[in-house]
């Protein structure tokens, strides 16, 4: 499971990976909804990511409070990866 790959659900809903974080042991993405052609809606949701005998399932986050630290992180991330862009420019 890497950024930019594609979680398809039972239900046919596609999400595109955007960002992956580890936090307290477990490992989180963060993901937008992406539509028959592949365009990105306005539908974002954060995953946890289980690894079962090489089977990766996931979970949506639903938590409040999980949420907002997992807010902060992928937003930290997202600026650090900004700012290191803009110094290799």
């Amino acid at each position: 499971m890497d950024v930019n790959d594609v979680i398809t659900f039972g239900d046919n809903k596609e999400y595109l990976i955007l960002d992956i974080t580890d936090f307290s042991n477990n490992k989180y993405i963060y993901t937008v909804r992406i539509d028959e052609e592949e365009i990105p809606t306005d539908e974002y949701k954060y995953f946890k990511v289980f690894l079962d005998n090489e089977e990766v399932s996931v979970e949506e986050v639903k938590d409040e409070t999980l949420l907002k630290v997992l807010v902060s992180l992928f937003t930290n991330n997202y600026l650090n990866e900004s700012k290191d862009n803009e110094q290799v420019a």
